[in-house]
């Protein structure tokens, strides 16, 4: 309970905090139209004072690192008067400004342990928090930049160590020789921007590499830039951007091909490799399929390969083992998707003896079994709305359905349709059909009374009245059979 406590005074702090009305006015810092500090800038750099004018640290939004790199991100930097820095990362939202100001305060007042808080300031705090520094964000930056740099380093001198040029149509050349093309395509516009992709080719002309990108720079940042290959691989392209339509003045397209080479992309005639790498990726991607096929069809409602036997249409009891699709496979796994799948599933069992195989029909009024399940070919009636149909496109014609048999009086039936196991059915023996005595309807449901017409029109005996029944459940119809067979004229 404490804890749980704890958690909830946490989250109310959080949105209480979030909820603040912060604003600067008269160079005072107010929170709730509450004067907590004064603000004073001097350029890019804020000094924060007490209400008496005494300076305790300054702040200022900045992504330079210690080593002068322009990092990706912005953090908070505050500087106390005792000359040590503290790095913050910002808060997740602050209001639009053109300036530092207003985030600046806003990451001061907002954040999950603010320095300067509703309350009021803690000169204590403030004072032990400037007590040691932490760079811990501008290191992290200056460690992955420098990295960079070196690694563009190593491109850049094996470049040049094998003469690595780009022509103005995109014809890439090293050692004075054609090793292959890199051409430019625009792929869609908008308001901002204009999208394109470089696509880096072989001698041979065979696609090796890829990269989309944007003429905004903005974008590019945002999103990242990151070269494809053939054989599924990604490199992250940094510090270059796309900087002219002429491709031999262009910084993104020899940068691109510079990590490509570094990788042992190195072009020239490389239709043996490609071609083991398709294979490779299609190997994977069927293996991949395979595995996604397997795992549906053991979590689907279909049985495959089950020891099991059939009552064929002239009443022959056949052995074998029994596949029975109730459900698409490839519709569980996203596959197909918008092609109109024809495959009546629930109308037709398949039984094999021997290698063998035969289809039993439900239309047929067939019966299977497998283990303690047994199934039935009947028509459904008056289930619309219920969604018992095979789902293929044909099933508007009209079709039989292999039914689940749950209880068994006399050759009458309670079944249900499982790949809607909530929708019951009543069966009797003298009749073809299975009828669905529910209140679900083609729109909305069916009153009492409906279902009732329905009811008796189906039983054909007076002395079941079915408002004793309670036909939406397997207790209920198991008794209408009970009753059916102890009452009616058979």
């Amino acid at each position: 309970m404490k804890i749980k406590l704890v958690l909830a005074a946490t989250m109310f702090a959080g949105i209480s905090v979030f909820s603040q009305e912060v604003k600067v006015k008269k160079g005072e810092i107010q929170i709730d139209g509450k004067s907590v500090a004064k603000i004073d800038r001097e350029k890019y750099i804020y000094t924060i004072s007490d209400l008496s004018g005494k300076a305790l640290f300054t702040a200022t939004i900045t992504n330079k690192t210690p080593l002068n790199n322009d990092a990706s991100k912005s953090w908070l930097q505050l500087t106390g008067t005792n000359g040590v820095v503290r790095e913050l990362e910002l808060i997740d939202k602050t209001s639009f400004s053109l300036g530092l100001e207003k985030p600046i305060t806003e990451n001061l007042t907002k954040s999950t342990d603010p320095l300067l808080p509703a309350s009021g300031i803690d000169e204590a705090k403030i004072n032990s928090f400037f007590q040691t520094e932490d760079k811990s964000i501008s290191k992290a930056e200056d460690a992955a930049i420098e990295e960079t740099k070196e690694i563009i380093r190593a491109e850049d001198a094996l470049a040049a160590e094998n003469k690595i040029l780009i022509d103005r149509v995109g014809i890439i050349s090293a050692n004075n020789e054609k090793i292959g093309y890199i051409v430019r395509k625009v792929t869609g516009k908008d308001g901002i921007q204009t999208y394109l992709s470089y696509t880096v080719l072989d001698i041979n002309k065979i696609p090796i590499a890829k990269i989309d990108f944007s003429n905004y720079d903005g974008a590019n940042a945002k999103y990242g830039l990151i070269v494809k290959t053939y054989d599924g691989k990604s490199f992250p392209i940094k510090m270059a951007n796309y900087t002219s339509e002429r491709l031999e003045e262009d910084k993104l397209a020899p940068r691109v091909i510079k990590k490509l080479y570094a990788n042992g992309y190195t072009l020239g005639d490389m239709k043996s490799i490609t071609e083991i790498a398709y294979q490779e990726n299609a190997d994977a991607a069927n293996q991949q399929n395979k595995e996604m096929e397997d795992h549906a069809k053991a979590n689907s409602k279909n049985i495959y390969d089950t020891a099991g036997y059939v009552i064929d249409k002239n009443g022959n009891k056949k052995e074998g083992t029994i596949t029975m699709e109730f459900e698409s496979i490839s519709e569980k796994i996203g596959k197909e998707k918008n092609i109109s799948d024809v495959t009546s599933y629930g109308t037709f069992v398949l039984l094999t003896t021997n290698g063998k195989t035969e289809t039993h029909k439900a239309k047929d009024g067939v019966k299977f079994c497998v283990g303690e399940r047994c199934f039935v070919g009947a028509d459904g009636l008056e289930d619309g709305g219920t969604g018992n149909s095979s789902g293929s496109q044909l099933s508007v014609l009209g079709e039989s359905l292999f039914f689940e048999i749950l209880a068994e009086n006399e050759g009458n039936y309670v079944l249900n349709y499982v790949k809607n196991p909530q929708y019951l059915y009543l069966k009797l023996a003298n009749q073809s059909k299975a009828i669905y005595l529910g209140n679900k309807a083609g729109f909305g449901t069916k009153k009492p009374e409906k279902i009732k017409k329905i009811f008796d029109e189906y039983m054909k005996c007076p002395t079941l009245d079915f408002f004793k029944y309670d036909t939406t459940n397997k207790e209920g119809l198991v008794q209408v059979l009970a009753d059916y067979s102890a009452q009616c004229k058979k």
